[in-house]
């Protein structure tokens, strides 16, 4: 059976940092992983003295190509160029054959 390709470095120009929840209501130290893919996108606000929310995206981790990927559970933090978003889902992809292939991320 034919794997899928991971996703090439030139497509994961994002590095970010995660913080993990400590189960104590904090979080642990930062974790970098490099080579990552982020898209983000913007929505209207509520807020009468804001037009756009901060913005909400999805951050795609690839399991060969992105340098200290690993499965980030809901509820962590990612800090991404000087942001920090909360991780509202987490979901992990993998091969038929049952290897991990990418975690894709929704944060907001």
């Amino acid at each position: 059976m034919k794997s899928f390709m991971p996703i090439p470095k030139r497509l994961l120009p994002h590095d970010i940092n995660v913080r993990v929840p400590d189960g104590k209501g904090g979080f642990n130290e930062p974790v970098t992983v490099r080579h990552v893919a982020v898209q983000m996108a913007q929505s209207v606000c509520d807020d009468e003295h804001r037009s756009a929310a901060a913005g909400s995206g999805t951050v795609f981790l690839d399991a060969m190509n992105s340098d200290g990927a690993f499965d980030v559970p809901a509820g962590s933090r990612v800090e991404l160029q000087g942001h920090s978003y909360y991780v509202t889902e987490s979901a992990k992809f993998e091969t038929v054959q049952g290897q991990v292939h990418h975690w894709e991320l929704s944060i907001r």
